[in-house]
């Protein structure tokens, strides 16, 4: 919703989809650790006028560094458990539709025939990791239980608070808008000295009854 609002406004914005098929190779070495962070941030966003959703959002701080007149929209929901449930949906949805579904053995082979396959899996391993403390793709999450390597719903929750915290802690206020999509056009034009749009604030990523997400699908069928 926030990447379709800033668009509405005019921005040009690079949201997940495009750091996946831009700026691939970038992260996979960013992750990595075998580029200087701050220069390739400058070097893939100076032409952007925003950037949104995962990987950005987890080097806020290596682009805030590079463009330190820029504003931040740090993007909050109701409760962490609201979070948690939306993250968990999406990462099991993500990965029952891609390369961990049910009978897609052959699946687990496709790295070792594949570059880019490779560099896509480990891409998301270190997403979910940076994300949620864990390599949580792939899990069920209507299945019992806490998801794998015993995180569980109270570290997701953890992960969120503590992320928030630091935006706070590190954003200077002037420059921080805390937001909820709910809240709609008033607080966002506002903070960005835009005038409020005619058409209504955009509503995507809703999860669906079946625990589908709308932008998510949308992505994986385009």
């Amino acid at each position: 919703s926030l990447c379709r609002a800033l668009r509405i406004l005019g921005y040009s914005v690079h949201d997940h989809p495009e750091h996946v098929l831009l700026n691939l190779d970038n992260y996979v070495n960013i992750f990595n650790g075998t580029v200087n962070d701050d220069i390739i941030f400058r070097e893939m966003y100076e032409n952007v006028d925003a950037v949104t959703d995962a990987p950005a959002c987890i080097f806020y701080g290596n682009i805030l560094s590079q463009f330190p007149d820029a504003k931040v929209v740090l993007s909050v929901r109701d409760s962490p458990e609201i979070w948690t449930r939306s993250l968990m949906q999406t990462y099991s949805y993500f990965g029952q539709a891609t390369w961990y579904a049910p009978g897609r053995w052959y699946s687990f082979l496709t790295p070792y025939l594949s570059k880019t396959v490779a560099k896509l899996r480990y891409f998301y391993s270190c997403v979910t990791i940076f994300i949620s403390g864990c390599d949580a793709m792939g899990f069920d999450a209507s299945a019992p239980g806490d998801p794998p390597y015993g995180y569980g719903k109270l570290g997701f929750k953890k992960v969120y608070l503590d992320h928030n915290a630091a935006v706070k802690h590190t954003v200077p206020s002037n420059q921080l808008l805390v937001y909820n999509v709910k809240e709609g056009w008033g607080p966002l034009c506002e903070f960005l000295g835009k005038e409020v749009p005619e058409e209504p604030f955009p509503n995507e990523n809703v999860s669906q009854p079946d625990g589908k997400v709308s932008a998510v699908e949308q992505t994986l069928t385009s």
